[in-house]
């Protein structure tokens, strides 16, 4: 791990690090907004919270064609995020109809709809970008929590993801490099 956001729920800051040699601080953004809940070590779905720990960071997603040096999928007409607690494919992102060429085992080409509920990635503004934050995407736990990432600012709270504004968001995704292996700590 050679780049980490850390994130000080209690400042509503988050700070971009990157060890070289030692652990530099290269920006901090101000004005991130949490779960309206606040933040829990023992988030559970639908509790409003932002999740604490250290977690791995997934790809980039958004409406715009951006290229970066880091993975990123587009959002499309077919992009969900299923958050049904009874579906086999929970806290997981479903390319229906898709041919989605990113290898990450939480994005899946399908071809019907197996569920109840979902986030249908295209139609939330927030999700113009955003970033993958890998909590309970391996091995997930139906009752933990999903859909948890970084996306653009909309509203003084989210519903357990960290938001800031664009151009910031914007900032964090040309920063980063996969060969660093970038995680994200929250903290209190």
């Amino acid at each position: 791990m050679k780049q980490l956001i850390i994130v000080n729920a209690k400042e509503k800051k988050l700070y971009l690090k990157e060890f070289n040699e030692k652990w530099e601080t290269k920006k901090i953004i101000k004005n991130i907004c949490l779960g309206k809940e606040g933040v829990s070590q023992n988030k559970i779905e639908g509790d409003l919270k932002t999740p604490l720990g250290l977690f791995k960071l997934g790809p980039a997603f958004g409406t715009e064609n951006l290229i970066i040096k880091y993975p990123y999928m587009k959002i499309t007409e077919n992009s969900y995020w299923i958050d049904d607690v009874n579906s086999n494919f929970y806290n997981k992102w479903i390319e229906l109809n898709g041919k989605n060429n990113i290898n990450y085992s939480y994005i899946i080409n399908n071809d019907k709809v197996t569920w109840e509920t979902a986030e249908h990635l295209i139609d939330y503004k927030e999700y113009e970008l955003g970033l993958i934050i890998e909590y309970n995407t391996i091995n997930s736990d139906n009752k933990k929590g999903s859909a948890i990432f970084i996306h653009i600012k909309n509203k003084d709270y989210t519903k357990g993801c960290i938001s800031l504004a664009k151009e910031d968001l914007r900032y964090i995704l040309n920063w980063l490099v996969l060969e660093k292996n970038p995680h994200i700590l929250i903290q209190t």
